[in-house]
């Protein structure tokens, strides 16, 4: 079961569509699951405030395994690889984690597509096919590398910067979910997520990331 060329070049995009349709099952069911399910109890906001929070562990262990896999994949990355063009066992774990903690805002329809959609776009990207995509035509790295540990010092900060700048939107929403745990406010929670996305793409717009050619990865 190998990803195809589509789906190792837009990852990001395929991630996004089933997020969106996750997000249009509230036009029929206008409860999230957890809501669904606790509403009827007699401590419906006690228990809705400890299951969010348990996705907020989710979102935030999800953000903090992607974040770390992206960066240390492009510090140690040569330059016929493309830093990110695989998915390792780390940053797939994260994406399923962090899946799962967001289809909780979702009603339960939307919460099976989120979650089985995004395991089986991840467990794709793992393949052995995916794992050996070479990027030579899609990544420009230096033919001569520096390894002096300057320049080794160097290439792990600017991996992390790369790697939190991708990830942003993940640690927008870790903040949205901290917030809306202790408010379980709705319109707060749409705000943030809402400027947390607009961000994450304008962060990772060409004008702010380094020259380089497109990344399958992001």
């Amino acid at each position: 079961m190998n990803a195809s060329n589509l789906e190792l070049r837009h990852r990001k995009l395929l991630h996004q569509l089933l997020v969106a349709a996750a997000f249009v099952t509230y036009l029929y069911d206008p409860d999230d699951i957890v809501w669904r399910f606790v509403k009827n109890s007699s401590a419906s906001h006690q228990w809705e405030r400890a299951l969010f929070l348990a996705a907020s562990i989710a979102i935030f262990a999800g953000a903090v395994l992607c974040t770390w896999s992206r960066a240390h994949r492009k510090a140690e990355s040569n330059s016929s690889i493309a830093p990110g063009s695989q998915v390792d066992g780390t940053q797939a774990l994260g994406e399923i984690l962090y899946a799962v903690g967001l289809a909780s805002l979702f009603p339960l329809s939307g919460f099976l597509i989120l979650v089985i959609g995004e395991t089986l776009r991840v467990v794709r990207l793992v393949s052995p096919t995916a794992d050996s995509v070479r990027s030579d035509h899609l990544f420009q790295g230096p033919r001569n590398p520096d390894f002096s540990p300057d320049a080794r010092e160097k290439q792990r900060s600017d991996a992390w910067g790369t790697a939190f700048r991708i990830e942003f939107v993940k640690w927008g929403i870790v903040i949205t979910m901290i917030v809306f745990v202790i408010t379980l406010t709705d319109r707060v929670a749409e705000y943030l997520a809402g400027a947390s996305f607009l961000i994450g793409m304008l962060l990772n717009a060409p004008i702010f990331g380094h020259t380089r050619q497109p990344n399958p990865a992001d």
